[in-house]
């Protein structure tokens, strides 16, 4: 037996004892994060004792607290807050739109960020389009209006975060582009993936600095056709729209972080985390508190099986991620001065439904690498099959250009009803399943043990 064949056949029995060793680790992370897992409850608690939690508000830093003490409670090597200033914006009272002619009432949401109506409300004729674009058509004749955005949701689209993508720069540009041309107010149909949905569904837009600024707002699926029936009967029909909304200055708040000391690679980190925030309307429980305690749990369950980690684990809690991204902003900011080594960030922002897998910021050969060597232990037996490059994840994409080398990784749940409840107030806890958002749990940190312990085995 020559030498070449013995050293081959003994780097074949060290890959055969390492993949069964990740077997076994993985084996008992799914076992304690089905059976004793606890991010189920700390998300009533969020939902129900907290509910949600617009950045700059009280219920806010009253999250930012009890994530403390929860992480507190854990045996991280620290814990601490990190200084962070976001803009506050409050919605007021509930909204009015109403439909002129018959008095019927429309369902709709402020969009985060925007400005009120003038005291007392305003009322228009209304033009309505499917495209920004569209409204060249009408040259002039847009002044004094309202301007109505009723673009579909694509539903051919599997990938639901593909069709929400397709209509997000309308809503963020609508406003803006409809006061260049003398529009004073925006209606904007939800992003909902629901073609029956009657609930309108909030989400962030934005003001352009020497155009003046003209109140902004979503209308659910279902109010959106009664307007557009209203509108092929009579394209004149107007619409009354009162709203309160504004910014309300500058506020003080934290990102929440805890620190898990590596046994062999102190100085080297690897992040996971979410933003803490929420829209201000229902309990923000897909988005994001499945995130945080369910990256948190995933933390938790390595603890309580006896793993000691390699390289430090870091829990963040990014604050402002809705309506700023200030607290990424920061984390970035900081981890750069003091020029710290991120080797890795975990993100999870996509709802607490059952684990699909990754989306990977990372070369093709290192990609390539993880669906080769880790896709397999995730697919056959728990049902996670995922793996490719893609977006890193808001939070986490902010602070990326800062450290170019870091692997990230993007957890993507089941997508298919996330859009049903993506910032409305259908997002509450009972929404949420305690066993997918356990699966959840198990896969986040199936991952995180398998990038500590084998990281530098990925090529770059």
């Amino acid at each position: 037996m020559n030498k070449i064949y013995l050293a081959l056949l003994s780097l074949g029995v060290s890959f055969s004892a390492s993949a069964q060793s990740d077997t076994t680790m993985m084996r008992d992370i799914y076992k304690h994060a089905l059976t004793h897992g606890q991010a189920y409850d700390d998300l009533r608690h969020l939902t129900k004792e907290i509910g949600n939690r617009i950045a700059g508000s009280p219920k806010a830093e009253q999250a930012v607290r009890w994530s403390e003490s929860l992480m507190k409670a854990l045996p991280f090597d620290r814990v601490y807050l990190q200084d962070v200033d976001v803009p506050y914006w409050d919605r007021g009272p509930a909204e009015k739109a109403i439909l002129t002619e018959s008095q019927e009432p429309l369902k709709v949401l402020a969009l985060g960020g925007s400005v009120g109506t003038p005291k007392g409300g305003i009322e228009a004729e209304v033009i309505e389009v499917e495209y920004l674009s569209d409204l060249k058509k009408f040259g002039g004749d847009v002044y004094g209006k309202i301007v109505f955005v009723n673009k579909p949701w694509d539903e051919s689209l599997v990938e639901t975060g593909m069709a929400y993508g397709l209509n997000t720069s309308q809503r963020s540009r609508g406003p803006a582009e409809v006061a260049k041309l003398g529009g004073i107010a925006y209606l904007f149909r939800s992003l909902s993936s629901s073609t029956r949905d009657d609930y309108p569904h909030t989400g962030g837009t934005r003001y352009t600095q020497g155009i003046d600024s003209i109140p902004a707002m979503a209308i659910s699926v279902v109010s959106a056709e009664r307007l557009h029936d209203a509108l092929q009967k009579n394209p004149k029909a107007k619409v009354f729209l009162e709203q309160q909304s504004g910014w309300k200055g500058i506020v003080p708040t934290h990102n929440v972080i805890a620190e898990w000391k590596g046994t062999e690679h102190p100085d080297q980190i690897i992040t996971i985390g979410g933003h803490i925030d929420s829209w201000d309307v229902g309990e923000g429980a897909h988005d994001n508190g499945t995130g945080i305690t369910g990256t948190l749990d995933a933390v938790r369950t390595l603890m309580k099986i006896g793993y000691k980690p390699k390289h430090t684990i870091r829990v963040v809690f990014y604050m402002n991620e809705e309506n700023g991204v200030q607290g990424s902003m920061k984390y970035g900011e900081a981890a750069a001065e003091n020029k710290e080594t991120m080797i890795a960030a975990i993100e999870s922002d996509a709802g607490g439904f059952a684990p699909r897998g990754f989306d990977i910021k990372a070369s093709r050969q290192a990609v390539d690498w993880i669906q080769q060597q880790w896709k397999p232990l995730f697919e056959e037996q728990y049902w996670v099959s995922r793996f490719l490059q893609g977006s890193p994840g808001v939070d986490s994409g902010i602070w990326a250009a800062q450290f170019p080398n870091t692997v990230m990784f993007n957890f993507r749940p089941d997508p298919h009803r996330y859009f049903d409840l993506h910032h409305t107030e259908k997002d509450v806890f009972e929404a949420v399943d305690r066993r997918e958002l356990q699966s959840g749990v198990a896969a986040i940190a199936s991952l995180l043990y398998l990038v500590d312990s084998h990281i530098g085995e990925m090529p770059q």
